[in-house]
């Protein structure tokens, strides 16, 4: 699948409220890292709780870095968090009443905001009605 298709189709997701998957996140984080980074920590702005999930101390980015046998890059702290929302997904209790999916949805949401930002004005996902399928504007 083209790598634009694959983002349209995730952003078509989160427009129409839908969970997004972890392999939807995984593909985001690889996308654009940074941005990923910066939606990374909108989410513990918007979910103070989510702290523990969100966020990788250097010390555990080092840990990670050691364990791979290698130095430690921003791909590791991207990696931890993304193991964090894999085990919040699949275990629940270890970081207590946060739920993976509003988690997932609102970092999927700030992650498109952050990529395509927009002014209410303009839309991504053509809506004029003699448009039989949607279109991706890349302006916004």
């Amino acid at each position: 699948m083209d790598k634009n298709n694959r983002l349209i189709n995730i952003y078509i997701k989160i427009h129409n409220k839908r969970t997004i998957t972890m392999e939807d996140l995984q593909y985001l984080a690889k996308y654009d890292p940074e941005c990923f980074r910066k939606t990374c920590a909108n989410v513990v702005y918007n979910m103070p709780e989510t702290k523990a999930v969100m966020s990788v101390s250097p010390a555990e980015a080092s840990a990670a870095a050691e364990d791979a046998g290698g130095e430690v890059t921003d791909e590791f702290d991207i990696m931890a968090v993304l193991n964090r929302l894999n085990e919040l997904e699949t275990n629940s209790d270890i970081y207590g009443d946060i739920s993976a999916k509003r988690v997932k949805n609102l970092l999927g949401n700030l992650f498109m905001e952050l990529l395509f930002p927009h002014n209410d004005e303009e839309i991504f996902i053509g809506a004029a009605e003699e448009e039989k399928t949607p279109s991706f504007d890349m302006k916004a």
